[in-house]
């Protein structure tokens, strides 16, 4: 079921309309109609899967309450081990099995050996690497002693299948979201309020911006053999843009549809292109999942690496920089593979931990030759500059993440970086559909300038403007929604 759908647009109103209507039968009712709610919005997908998420949703309950009353810190740390191997199991199964099969038979293949490749295809369930993290959390929570095991079974199933998030997160962790779980929720009319202007500003984001570049981007990158460099660029550009307003319009719904319901969810996303630099960039983006990545992986194996190190320097490099840089590799190796089992996934991983590390380096350096010549790096132009240099990088490490293959990547950058680079754009699409795309995508990004400074850009609207000003803006943004609705594109994370 998608946010963007009719399905859903029914689904919604009857869900908030029981929900509030069992406020006066207590906060149970209203926690087993959000569960089964859940559960309905989940399995409208595909029933089958709807049990995987339950068992492991059931099982997760039961091995939580084990790491946590049992005294001995072993017998805690073989449940913890029992639930990891559990967890990560069942998500490498469905989302690797086919990538490891394939890779395993091209290495036989190098040695002379020759094997049948499985026609066998396992279907990957939707949004099993968020419900995944999300248990994980849960339980290396409670073995730390961060968080208690909690008793009650419908809590703990909700807060691990909501159905806000449950698809694409944000990836909110059960010891934020319990506690507002098992607090009885009242009906707020400012909260209901932000939470439709959210709603409309991740539709308006969806359906207007990620969906029609979409049909641009689709067309460039599965014809790029056909086009000129100046064309690719604007495809590599475009995507650069749609995966954000796809990825953020998902986000902003999620948000502003939990807040109908009395919950306030972690901000996913706060204006990640208006970065100076990498750093700043993954500060900003898919938040949940960079600082899951922080503080259950990253800081973890940090810690456990600077445990084994004796000396000052390893390989002439001073030990503390040594594990900031086989951390980030290993993190960032990690992090491509959790976006999809493919090559091109990897590498994009790969190329953000080289540049992340890259800045670790230079930053002594350029502090340095910014005091020698005396530059302010708060300069409106080194700030550009800066900008300017961030978001190249990161655009050509786009390609790779939505290219088919390496070498559809590989040759994608290569056309694109020739003499035709700087030639006229020719492309076989609609030059006026072509124009009002990029007409409203620099609108959609001067709104989130201008609104930058809040949890989401719309949300300015409504605090100074008069009511007369704030309801135009809102019929504005519903018809150009409804003007510009074409097919529902599923949401890119979706595959993730």
């Amino acid at each position: 079921m998608l946010f963007n759908s009719i399905t859903f647009a029914i689904f919604l109103p009857i869900v908030f309309s029981l929900y509030w209507y069992l406020n006066n039968f207590g906060l149970r009712a209203q926690n087993v109609l959000l569960l089964v709610a859940s559960w309905i919005f989940y399995g409208w997908w595909d029933w089958r899967f709807l049990l995987l998420l339950i068992t492991m949703s059931v099982l997760n309950y039961f091995i939580g309450i084990e790491i946590d009353k049992n005294d001995s810190k072993k017998r805690s740390k073989i449940w913890l081990i029992f639930g990891l191997t559990i967890n990560l199991g069942i998500l490498g199964f469905f989302k690797y099995f086919n990538f490891f099969i394939d890779g395993f038979i091209d290495l036989i293949s190098l040695i002379g050996y020759s094997l049948p490749r499985s026609t066998t295809k396992i279907i990957l369930p939707l949004g099993i690497s968020f419900y995944t993290f999300i248990s994980l959390s849960y339980l290396i929570n409670i073995f730390k002693q961060n968080q208690k095991a909690n008793r009650k079974i419908i809590d703990v199933l909700l807060s691990l299948s909501f159905f806000p998030i449950i698809l694409a997160g944000p990836i909110q962790r059960p010891s934020s979201l319990l506690p507002q779980i098992a607090k009885k929720r009242e009906f707020s009319c400012e909260m209901s309020t932000q939470g439709l202007k959210q709603i409309i500003w991740g539709l308006f984001t969806k359906v207007v911006i990620a969906d029609n570049l979409a049909l641009f981007v689709d067309e460039v990158f599965s014809n790029y053999p056909n086009y000129r460099g100046s064309v690719l660029l604007i495809g590599a550009v475009f995507y650069a843009v749609q995966i954000y307003a796809d990825f953020s319009g998902y986000s902003n719904m999620a948000i502003g549809i939990a807040k109908l319901f009395g919950f306030s969810l972690m901000q996913n996303f706060a204006y990640p292109y208006f970065s100076r630099d990498i750093t700043e960039f993954w500060k900003k983006w898919h938040i949940s999942l960079t600082t899951w990545f922080r503080d259950y992986l990253f800081l973890p194996l940090s810690f456990a690496i600077s445990w084994k190190i004796k000396g000052e320097k390893v390989f002439f490099i001073r030990s503390v920089l040594f594990i900031y840089i086989l951390t980030s590799i290993i993190t960032w190796f990690l992090t491509g593979l959790w976006h999809g089992a493919n090559y091109t996934f990897i590498i994009w991983g790969m190329i953000h931990g080289l540049l992340l590390i890259f800045y670790r380096l230079q930053i002594r350096t350029r502090k340095r030759l910014f005091q020698k010549f005396k530059i302010n790096s708060n300069n409106k132009l080194i700030i550009f500059v800066e900008f300017l240099v961030t978001m190249c990088i990161i655009t050509i490490a786009w390609i790779f993440f939505r290219s088919d293959t390496v070498e559809h990547a590989i040759n994608y950058i290569n056309l694109m970086f020739s003499d035709s680079l700087f030639s006229i754009p020719k492309f076989h699409f609609s030059r006026k559909i072509f124009l009002v795309i990029t007409i409203l995508t620099v609108a959609f990004f001067v709104i989130e300038w201008f609104g930058r400074n809040n949890e989401y850009a719309l949300a300015c609207v409504g605090t100074k403007q008069p009511l007369v000003a704030r309801w135009i803006v809102y019929y504005l943004l519903l018809f150009i929604i409804f003007f510009f609705a074409g097919s529902n594109i599923q949401f890119i994370y979706f595959q993730f």
